[in-house]
């Protein structure tokens, strides 16, 4: 376990008198230990043998590394060599015949750098980390230590990561198409923690008892609160899902990033996010599109780099697709009332486990 505590705390202790290397257009990821530099330095190591990134920034997940993508070496071999073939670049040593002690193989120089004791992995993240910024990194897809396998003929790594999609039962805001109903036409809210509940309480939501709820939830929000058209993300969680559907398992969390949703997702969680409308660009909405929306993501397709969604706004919006960087720019959170000022950009979501 020391070896991961040091990458754990050197993901944290950024602050050091050696400016960090940066990423530029050029630059080979392949096996380099990344820093989040504009999300607090958070730490990921890219694998050699599938170019996804796995996350080091608590012990738990850094032992996970290097215990399952660690390649076993025989002790002389590790302690004999000085520098390494580059088959062997970027990978993590692990000394099978002594105590499992790790070494991580530098694809800069081939050389072989210790992971043992906190200092020891405080020194390679200062002077070994490549600083990335948030946009470069999401194009590095993220891989699940915990689902993975190795072919035992190819040796390629492959993956049951390429494609997280949850089943959520979908219905529209309106489901039997009557947008001339306010309450309907606003009930994107009212739907998609329909949705989401539904899916979390393994209960089935069929057009009948969705209008039926999208009505109630509403009346009961204009009677108890005063509003139920344009409902910001706090107030859904404690007016929709805890107050009427008497639902805790959902949390709110603000100023998310794209890694933040596909985390949640990998976690067999769901998110619902606020939207404007108008910048995911669907076909399906009476043009310019709703201004204030809200939907729930489902899955993430690793392979396309697209969110698989729940979108109640249109009838055709059962496991909807929208391109990672379209949705991601869309979220955006709103006031509750009817058309009120939206001032800045607040990516705030609402999570939501079984």
């Amino acid at each position: 376990m020391k070896i991961l505590n040091l990458l754990f705390i050197a993901s944290l202790l950024l602050i050091s008198s050696k400016p960090i290397l940066a990423v530029s257009p050029k630059t080979n990821t392949v096996g380099r230990i990344l820093l989040q530099v504009e999300k607090n330095g958070e730490a990921w190591y890219v694998y050699p043998k599938s170019n996804f990134r796995y996350f080091l920034g608590r012990p738990a997940d850094a032992f996970s590394v290097m215990r399952k993508l660690g390649l076993g070496a025989k002790h002389d071999f590790i302690t004999k060599s000085e520098t390494f073939s580059a088959s062997l670049s970027g990978l993590i040593l692990l000394d099978v015949e002594n105590h499992g002690e790790a070494y991580y193989i530098n694809p800069i120089d081939l050389k072989k750098h210790y992971l043992g004791r906190p200092s020891d992995a405080f020194a390679l993240m200062r002077e070994l980390g490549l600083g990335i910024s948030n946009i470069d990194i999401e194009k590095i897809p993220v891989g699940d230590i915990n689902n993975y396998l190795i072919d035992s003929t190819t040796k390629n790594l492959k993956t049951n990561t390429e494609l997280i999609d949850n089943k959520v039962p979908f219905v529209s805001q309106a489901p039997f198409g009557d947008w001339k109903d306010e309450r309907q036409q606003d009930g994107c809210e009212e739907a998609s923690a329909l949705m989401a509940v539904a899916w979390a309480r393994g209960d089935a939501l069929s057009k009948e008892k969705a209008l039926r709820e999208v009505l109630n939830i509403s009346d009961f929000e204009k009677k108890k609160y005063g509003e139920y058209r344009d409902i910001a993300t706090s107030d859904a969680l404690d007016w929709i899902y805890k107050d009427y559907l008497g639902f805790e398992n959902a949390e709110l969390k603000n100023n998310i990033t794209v890694d933040d949703i596909i985390g949640e997702l990998r976690a067999g969680k769901i998110v619902v996010a606020p939207m404007n409308g108008q910048e995911l660009g669907n076909p399906n909405f009476t043009a310019p599109g709703p201004e204030r929306h809200m939907l729930v993501i489902r899955g993430y397709d690793f392979r396309s780099k697209e969110f698989i969604t729940n979108d109640p706004g249109t009838r055709h919006g059962e496991a909807y697709r929208y391109k990672k960087d379209i949705l991601y720019k869309a979220i955006r959170n709103y006031e509750t009332g009817y058309h009120e000022l939206i001032q800045g950009v607040r990516r705030d979501i609402i999570v939501i486990k079984k």
